[in-house]
C-alpha cells in the first residue's frame, strides 16, 4: 500500500478538476448547514504510535471512536477519503485483505449505511477493497462531530490491512483527492470539522514518530491548532502549488493536493540537477506530500543523479514492493547519507535514519551489510511529478492550513520546520541506525 501507485480514489482524481471545484462552490452553503452546531474545540491532539505488531515505521496510526467503537486508522494526507474495515470484512480468512484484524467497525441496526453509494479503493499493488459509504458520529480525542462520511469495507484483496496492523484510513488530503466527494459530494473528515464551526483554526498539524529513534517513539496529529511548542519556531509557509491534472493542458491549474515546490537536491553535500516538472506551464516541480508513501520517490533521473553521490558501496535494484515498476537503491548499512530537498525556496535535511528504510531486507556482500534506502524512482506518478514521502515527513514538522473556514476562498498553505539537528544527525546515526535492522 506504500508505494507511488497506491493513490485510494486515484481514478477519479484525473475527473476534470473543474467539477470538483463546480460541486464544491454549489454545494458549500448546503453542507455548512447539515449540523447546526457550532461548538468550538481549541485544539484537539491525537497521540500517533507506530503499530506494536508492525515491524518498520511505514505505518502510523491514530485511535478514532465511530458510533463510539475504537479503530485503529493510518493517516494518509494524499486521499480525502476515510474507511474502516466492517464486521463483515472476513477476518479468519488469510486470502481476505481483513485478515487478523481485531478491530472492526460492528454494524449494527443503527448504522446509517447509503446503500446505492458504493465505495472502492485503489490499493494500488495490494489490490482493491470495496464498501458502501456511511454517516456516522465521531469522537476523536473527546471532540465530538457528527455526519462524518467513511466508506464500511466489506471484501479487500490480500494485504489491504497489512494483517491487522490498522482497522481503516483515516484521510487528511483535500476534497479534491477524495471518491467520496467527488462521486456523492460527501466531505472529508477535516472539511467536516471546518464547516461545522468545530476548529478555532482550520488547519491540523503532523508530526511522525519514527521506530528506532528514542526522541521520537510517539508522534501528534493536532487539529485546529498546532503543538503550542512549534508556535514560537520559525516555521516557513507556502502557498500549496497549484497544477494540472493532465499533460494535455497544463495551463488548466487547480489546487488538487497538498502539493510544494521541489527546487533542488543535495546529496552528501553536493547539488544535483531537479528534472523540470510536466504539469505546469513555468515547469515548476511538483512534489505531493503523501504519509501513504513509504518512500521519497523521485523521477528516475533525478533518483540516478542523487544515488550517484552516496557514499560508500552502492546497487541499485529493480523494485518488488508491490504496485511499483522503479528501481530502488541499497547501500552500505553503516553509512550515513544526507540528502536535502529545497522545498519552497528553503532547504531541510532528511534525517540519515529515515534514509535507511526500517526493518527492510538486506544482504551481506564480501562481508559489508546493505540496506535499502528510503528513495526510489518513478517516471509517471498518478499525480504530481514527484513523492515526498515518510522519509520526508519524518524529518519535518508539517502544517496544513486552508487558511479560510469558507474553504479555498484563499490558497491554501503548508508550512514546513525542520525537526533534524544537522550537527548531530550523522553521529546519531552511528549510535542508532541499528535499532532500525531487522
Amino acid at each position: 500500500m506504500q508505494q507511488p501507485g497506491n493513490w485510494f480514489g486515484t481514478a477519479t482524481l484525473y475527473i476534470a478538476f473543474a467539477l470538483a471545484l463546480f460541486w464544491t462552490l454549489s454545494t458549500l452553503s448546503q453542507v455548512e448547514n447539515l449540523v447546526p452546531d457550532h461548538e468550538v474545540v481549541y485544539a484537539s491532539q491525537l497521540l500517533m504510535h507506530i503499530p506494536p505488531n508492525s515491524t518498520n515505521d511505514a505505518y502510523h496510526v491514530v485511535s478514532v471512536k465511530l458510533d463510539g467503537q475504537s479503530v485503529p486508522l493510518n493517516i494518509y494526507t494524499s486521499t480525502g477519503d476515510s474507511f474502516v474495515a466492517s464486521g463483515q470484512c472476513d477476518v479468519s480468512d488469510p486470502k481476505s485483505g481483513c485478515y487478523a484484524l481485531d478491530a472492526v467497525f460492528n454494524i449494527d441496526e443503527n448504522t446509517m449505511i447509503h446503500h446505492g453509494q458504493k465505495f472502492e479503493a485503489d490499493l494500488g499493488g495490494a489490490g482493491r477493497a470495496t464498501g458502501q459509504l456511511a454517516t456516522l458520529r465521531a469522537n476523536i480525542s473527546g471532540l465530538e462531530v457528527g455526519n462524518v462520511s467513511a466508506a464500511l469495507i466489506d471484501n479487500a484483496m490480500p494485504g489491504s490491512f497489512q494483517n491487522g496492523t490498522f482497522a481503516g484510513i483515516l484521510g487528511l488530503g483535500m476534497r479534491t483527492a477524495s471518491t467520496q466527494w467527488l462521486q456523492f459530494q460527501k466531505l472529508p473528515l477535516v472539511d467536516t470539522l471546518i464547516t461545522q464551526g468545530k476548529l478555532a483554526k482550520p488547519l491540523f498539524s503532523l508530526r511522525f514518530p519514527r521506530l528506532g529513534d528514542p526522541n521520537a517513539m510517539a508522534g501528534v496529529l493536532s487539529l485546529g491548532e498546532i503543538e503550542p511548542e512549534f508556535m514560537v519556531k520559525p516555521i516557513k509557509y507556502s502557498d500549496v502549488v497549484q497544477f494540472s491534472s493532465s499533460l494535455d493542458n497544463v495551463d488548466s491549474l487547480s489546487t488538487a493536493a497538498w502539493a510544494v515546490s521541489l527546487d533542488g537536491l543535495r546529496m552528501n553535500g553536493v547539488e544535483v540537477p531537479v528534472s523540470p516538472g510536466r504539469l505546469r506551464p513555468d515547469t515548476k516541480h511538483v512534489s505531493v506530500i503523501d504519509s501513504g508513501s513509504s518512500n521519497i520517490y523521485l523521477p528516475t533521473s533525478d533518483f540516478k543523479a542523487v544515488v550517484e553521490k552516496f557514499e560508500g558501496k552502492t546497487e541499485v535494484r529493480q523494485s518488488t514492493s508491490q504496485g511499483s515498476t522503479g528501481d530502488e537503491v541499497y547501500f552500505e548499512c553503516a553509512e550515513p547519507q544526507s540528502l536535502e530537498l529545497k522545498v519552497n525556496g528553503n532547504w531541510y535535511l532528511v534525517d540519515p535514519l529515515d534514509m535507511l528504510v526500517s526493518h527492510s531486507s538486506n544482504s551481506t556482500e564480501n562481508g559489508t551489510m546493505m540496506c535499502r534506502g528510503g528513495i526510489g524512482s518513478v517516471d509517471s506518478p498518478k499525480i504530481g511529478d514527484s513523492v515526498l514521502g515518510m522519509p520526508f515527513l519524518r524529518s519535518v514538522f508539517t502544517i496544513y492550513d486552508y487558511m479560510s473556514t469558507d474553504m479555498f476562498s484563499k490558497s491554501p498553505r503548508l508550512g514546513l520546520l525542520s525537526l533534524v539537528d544537522t550537527r548531530l544527525a550523522k553521529s546519531r546515526y552511528a549510535d542508532l541506525y541499528t535499532n532500525r535492522l531487522p
